[in-house]
């Protein structure tokens, strides 16, 4: 939800389990209650437990549905090709096990210098909001805390950018909104990605 509609992918993939084990549908408004959760969060809220089985039957679902149905926001790609010409490094880091194949099937994944999540391409890591993927984002870049800033959606993805001791931007897609990141604390919000591009370019952002 920050820069595509994955909420509808998701929901099907887990009624893909849910019709699979007999269980009840999950609605639109749950997935997106519970939209930062990691994998086993996620079960538990949608489906009332989870089971290690379940997430390769999620995962067979998403290769259909994740090419279907996932969405770049209008201003995603016009977004990151500026944030590229300008020479900022831009990653994803995702509480999914394996983001980069839901970016490749979307056709995003060119875009990012690294997409990391909680299985790749660093091994395993701890589900935000520890902050080890931004660590390791960091180093990969070998950039410092004050030149980078981390964009989401969820009051996770602020904790996130609070524990790694970074500047957190609160964008408005999913179900938090503006009062909510300033209650959590975040450096700013935003309603579209397009936004970034100024804060990018202000004074109080000198990013590399």
């Amino acid at each position: 939800m920050t820069v595509v509609d994955s909420s509808y992918a998701i929901m099907a993939g887990f009624n893909y389990v849910a019709e699979h084990e007999g269980l009840p549908k999950v609605s639109h408004e749950l997935v997106m209650e519970n939209i930062a959760a990691p994998m086993v969060a996620y079960c538990e809220a949608l489906l009332g437990e989870y089971r290690p089985e379940w997430l390769e039957l999620y995962r067979e679902g998403c290769k259909t549905f994740d090419r279907e149905l996932i969405k770049p926001f209008d201003d995603t790609i016009p977004t990151l090709t500026k944030l590229k010409s300008m020479g900022i490094k831009v990653a994803v880091a995702s509480n999914r096990e394996k983001p980069s194949q839901a970016l490749e099937r979307t056709g995003l994944s060119k875009y990012f210098d690294v997409i990391v999540g909680a299985e790749e391409p660093f091994g395993i890591l701890p589900y935000k909001p520890n902050p080890a993927m931004l660590n390791e984002i960091m180093k990969y870049f070998n950039i410092n805390l004050d030149d980078t800033v981390y964009v989401g959606d969820s009051d996770v993805d602020i904790l996130t950018a609070m524990a790694a001791n970074v500047r957190g931007i609160g964008i408005t897609k999913g179900t938090f909104t503006r009062e909510d990141f300033n209650l959590l604390g975040a450096w700013k919000v935003i309603d579209g990605l397009g936004e970034l591009i100024e804060i990018v370019k202000s004074d109080n952002a000198d990013l590399k």
